[in-house]
């Protein structure tokens, strides 16, 4: 698969709520050409789905490059990242 960049705010919700996977789920609101199709994107986490994901909790509420590869489909957009950094404007 072929890597892409997505500009963005970081943001992070809590899913499964009372159940034993209730954890964080971190989306990005795209800046970029994204944001024609996608009002959020699903940032894949590197840890279990209850865990925080420490490289990308720090930024939450950051406007953020994030590098990984994309899965669209027609009604979902999902990145698995490979790396996260902050955007200084």
């Amino acid at each position: 698969m072929k890597k892409h960049e997505i500009t963005g705010i970081l943001v992070v919700k809590s899913m499964g709520k009372g159940s034993r996977s209730e954890g964080p789920e971190y989306w990005i609101q795209p800046l970029d050409d994204y944001k024609e199709r996608w009002e959020e994107i699903l940032v894949r986490k590197q840890t279990k789905m209850w865990q925080e994901d420490p490289n990308l909790h720090g930024f939450v509420g950051k406007k953020v490059i994030i590098r990984g590869e994309v899965i669209e489909t027609k009604n979902t957009i999902t990145i698995d990242y490979i790396t996260v950094k902050a955007l200084n404007d």
